[in-house]
């Protein structure tokens, strides 16, 4: 929602912050406001269904397909994440346009949860990707077993539940004295704990966003994947990627990193002017928060982008699909001959 633009303000998230914080409309808006907000829920479903029709697409293929790599798993895991952040953005469209939470306290942890967590598990399946097609690369005649697959997969998703549980211990209802109720993440304890200044409590809350959906998210994995990838650029269309898996893994992460930089740059900008308390006129406040929507937006469009690029580097897809669809056009007429 876009705030009044009057005097100063400050980003500290509002009680209703969520990933429709700045696409929900506000039972208080302008109509100008107001339809700008449908504007935005018009984009974003848009880019949904494009992303759910692509994918499903590029599933079927892979399900013709006989030999199926770890690589192509992973992809559709991708898949099975987004669908989790469609979840997420249909059920706070269902909420009041103010956006308060009607439910219980648990399942408020377990909205927290995923909210947070989310974006860690798609950061740590690139992770996962570029680690086993390297791995690959690196030792080319030794194949990943599957106990071996299994552990480090077991591995992968306790970390990750590890990282979310700072969602699901500091989730709370806020009650407000208007009977308003917002599922919010507080931090506040850890402040007191830390002897912080009662105007500095909001700090804490920033430092944790600024953590979990900057950081975690985007900058440490892309500090940890430019090494593998600047190795597996060189190897690309050669002989060690018979199966596609480097080019399949360079053009998923380059993709991830380029259409994730703009939202990953503007939550570091806001956080960090929240942590230091600088201020900020609500203009600027009101352009963070569009830039904010904008580049959630363009971060979505990885979800589309990745499934065609692989579907145009994996030529060997649709020849499967289509080859499979004639083969059963083909014996439903041998069976209708006998007849």
């Amino acid at each position: 929602m876009l705030p009044q633009m009057s005097g100063n303000t400050s980003l500290v998230p509002g009680p209703d912050y969520s990933l429709t914080l700045h696409v929900l409309e506000s039972k208080n808006v302008s109509p100008p406001q107001g339809s700008s907000s449908t504007v935005w829920l018009v984009l974003f479903f848009l880019v949904i269904f494009l992303s759910v029709v692509v994918n499903t697409v590029y599933v079927a293929t892979l399900l013709c397909r006989r030999n199926l790599t770890l690589t192509h798993l992973i992809l559709c895991f991708f898949f099975f994440i987004n669908l989790v952040d469609y979840g997420l953005l249909m059920f706070e469209f269902s909420l009041s346009p103010s956006n308060q939470f009607p439910y219980s306290e648990g399942s408020c942890s377990f909205y927290q949860f995923l909210l947070q967590g989310s974006p860690l598990f798609s950061s740590g399946t690139l992770l996962l990707l570029v680690y086993l097609a390297y791995s690959s690369l690196s030792q080319p005649s030794q194949s990943t077993s599957l106990p071996k697959l299994f552990v480090f997969l077991f591995l992968f998703v306790f970390s990750q539940s590890i990282l979310s549980i700072p969602s699901i211990l500091y989730s709370r209802l806020a009650v407000y004295p208007s009977t308003a109720r917002y599922c919010v993440m507080d931090l506040s304890s850890l402040s007191d704990w830390a002897g912080m200044d009662t105007g500095r409590q909001h700090a804490v809350t920033a430092i944790f966003f600024l953590i979990y959906k900057s950081v975690l998210t985007y900058w440490l994995p892309l500090a940890l994947v430019i090494f593998p990838i600047l190795r597996m650029v060189k190897m690309v269309n050669t002989m060690a990627d018979n199966q596609f898996t480097i080019s399949l893994t360079f053009a998923v992460t380059i993709s991830f990193l380029v259409f994730n930089l703009p939202l990953a740059t503007i939550v570091l900008l806001r956080q960090l002017i929240t942590t230091l308390s600088i201020p900020v006129s609500s203009t600027t406040t009101w352009i963070i928060h569009v830039l904010h929507s904008l580049f959630l937006l363009i971060s979505f469009f990885f979800h589309i982008f990745r499934p065609l690029v692989c579907l145009v580097l994996d030529q060997d897809n649709l020849p499967n699909l289509c080859r499979r669809k004639y083969r059963r056009v083909e014996k439903l007429g041998e069976e209708t001959d006998q007849v």
